[in-house]
């Protein structure tokens, strides 16, 4: 594609005009100059759409509000509407950890070897403060989690015309389900050592309320891409441990005190 963007970073966004402007100002304040921001509002009813109309004159800002069928659907048009060689997803409670990012990025990727080029992030962690969470790059691993965080993965475009994109079923995991699919296809991914981005800890993948339907959902994901008979099994036998495990934690933790 002529003229296209080395990178294209896309956000998707919903009633979310108190941190907004965190994400422009961190995508609009890279020292990496070839790039487009793209913002796929949900229909905001707050000031979300009207900062975003701030911005729109000072940075390489496209975006468009309108209702949608939720986040796989929002990810999904900001995909469509991205002419950048590799994206990545910047939501609007996340950040780029400094200015720098994409400048390195740049070189790191720059000879379009992988199909996908995955960086540890840090979390805002609810009780721990700020952690760093790496990709576990075993290579079988994803057949029982989730081993990519989409806000530190670029993915070349060629691998969304290869497997398409994100599964409107899925309202927490459609990352999961997209990498997983790449993975059984053999994409091609390189793991990277340093932080990229730091991730907000405010998420519906984060909110413990929402820890049985992720799990239920994480097994969907399996169960719809996984045609190995013996990982299946191995499957089944990770959920009959993993499963009360999580519960249980999840029970305590709803017990404990808050601060």
């Amino acid at each position: 594609m002529a003229n296209a963007p080395f990178f294209s970073i896309i956000t998707a966004v919903l009633n979310n005009g108190s941190e907004i402007k965190k994400v422009l100002e961190s995508v609009g304040n890279q020292t990496f100059a070839d790039l487009e921001h793209i913002v796929i509002d949900g229909g905001s009813a707050d000031a979300t759409t009207h900062i975003l109309k701030q911005y729109e004159s000072r940075f390489r800002l496209r975006w468009l509000s309108e209702p949608d069928s939720g986040i796989a659907d929002a990810m999904n048009k900001g995909v469509h509407m991205a002419a950048g060689i590799y994206n990545i997803f910047i939501h609007s409670d996340d950040t780029f950890i400094d200015s720098t990012v994409l400048e390195t990025v740049a070189i790191d990727l720059g000879t379009e070897k992988y199909d996908i080029g995955s960086f540890p992030i840090l979390f805002k962690h609810p009780r721990k403060g700020i952690i760093k969470s790496s990709p576990i790059q075993l290579p079988w691993y994803h057949r029982f989690r989730n081993t990519i965080r989409h806000q530190g993965c670029f993915v070349h475009r060629r691998l969304h015309e290869r497997i398409g994109g994100y599964n409107h079923r899925f309202s927490i995991v459609m990352d999961y389900d997209f990498f997983y699919r790449a993975l059984q296809a053999g994409a091609s991914i390189h793991y990277f050592s340093r932080p990229i981005a730091l991730m907000g800890g405010e998420g519906v993948s984060s909110d413990p309320r929402f820890l049985l339907k992720r799990l239920e959902e994480e097994q969907t994901v399996q169960d719809l891409n996984e045609q190995n008979p013996h990982w299946r099994a191995a499957q089944r036998v990770f959920r009959r441990l993993y499963v009360p495990y999580k519960t249980r934690r999840l029970s305590r933790q709803l017990k404990r005190p808050q601060a």
